[in-house]
């Protein structure tokens, strides 16, 4: 190996330095997610206070109705999926990812004394449910799951197949936890007033007979200004009197992305597991930053 010439030696430890930096941000990251996880007390949805809040609860189908994964066909709540091609370089072997995507579609979280529905689109979701398999084609023919453990380890070394097929889903009735901007939505009336009136006197010019009847009042076959102004007044009086004796709309509660670098998480690994998951990221991103900024100066010490 040729000497590390200064400008070299320069070069290196920038980009270890990057790369320290980058993985201090992941560590911070998770460390901020876990004292969130933490410092956040589980709400009820029917009396949870409007802002950022934790919910326990067990998921429904989509918004639509129940879902379906793309890859297995199997119901679900939420899913992702990825499929990556094997290709070779020399004598080593990679998986590239060739397609990806991931559910955006609501669902409902039901925790025994109300409803939400969480919006998952940018939230950091851990799904229990995960397949692995094998296969010839761009898009799995057949399902052959292979594990993503150990199994699935030892299947990458003696399955020939071009592609692994991977998707991950949130399965209806599992314990979920989830954590983000709660808000509810509701008791707005479906039209602005003028318009509810403005459609009123429509319907009523579509029978000119009952119309001029009840407000022609000089019996010129036409509705002078006033008379129309009548008219109109008549129309707000009965959509205002239409409105008050019909119940508003139900409240909608919602979850979703706080939109402000706050943690969006969508969980079905267990509290204790996530926050450990957590810890050990946070721990790891440190390691690394240590390690980075140690072979930094290394190489500056030996250029």
């Amino acid at each position: 190996m040729p000497p590390i010439t200064p400008a070299t030696a320069w070069v290196y430890a920038a980009a270890l330095v990057a790369a320290g930096a980058y993985v201090l941000h992941l560590g911070i990251r998770a460390w901020r997610e876990e004292r969130s996880l933490t410092d956040t007390p589980t709400g009820r949805i029917r009396s949870a206070a409007q802002g950022y809040a934790r919910l326990q609860g067990r998921p429904e189908g989509g918004e639509r109705g129940s879902l379906r994964a793309p890859l297995t066909g199997l119901p679900c709540s939420w899913w992702r999926y990825r499929i990556e091609e094997r290709r070779s370089t020399g004598r080593s072997r990679s998986w590239v990812a060739v397609q990806s995507a991931t559910c955006e579609t609501p669902f409902l979280l039901d925790d025994g004394t109300g409803r939400c529905l969480i919006d998952p689109r940018g939230a950091e979701v851990h799904a229990r449910a995960k397949d692995v398999w094998y296969g010839p084609d761009a898009w799995p023919q057949v399902r052959i799951p292979g594990g993503s453990g150990i199994l699935g380890r030892i299947a990458d070394t003696l399955i020939t197949d071009r592609y692994r097929y991977v998707e991950q889903r949130l399965v209806s009735g599992e314990p979920l936890l989830v954590l983000g901007e709660f808000r509810t939505v509701g008791g707005v009336q479906p039209l602005e007033l003028d318009d509810e009136v403005a459609a009123l006197l429509h319907d009523w010019k579509t029978d000119q007979a009952t119309l001029l009847a009840r407000f022609d009042r000089d019996g010129d076959g036409r509705l002078s200004m006033a008379e129309w102004d009548q008219a109109r007044g008549a129309a707000r009086q009965q959509v205002l009197a239409e409105r008050s004796a019909r119940p508003p709309p139900p409240a909608i509660a919602t979850l979703a992305d706080p939109g402000d670098g706050r943690p969006f998480v969508i969980a079905a690994i267990g509290e204790r597991r996530l926050e450990v998951d957590y810890r050990i990221r946070a721990l790891a991103g440190a390691a690394g930053f240590v390690a980075a900024a140690a072979a930094a100066a290394w190489t500056l010490a030996h250029r």
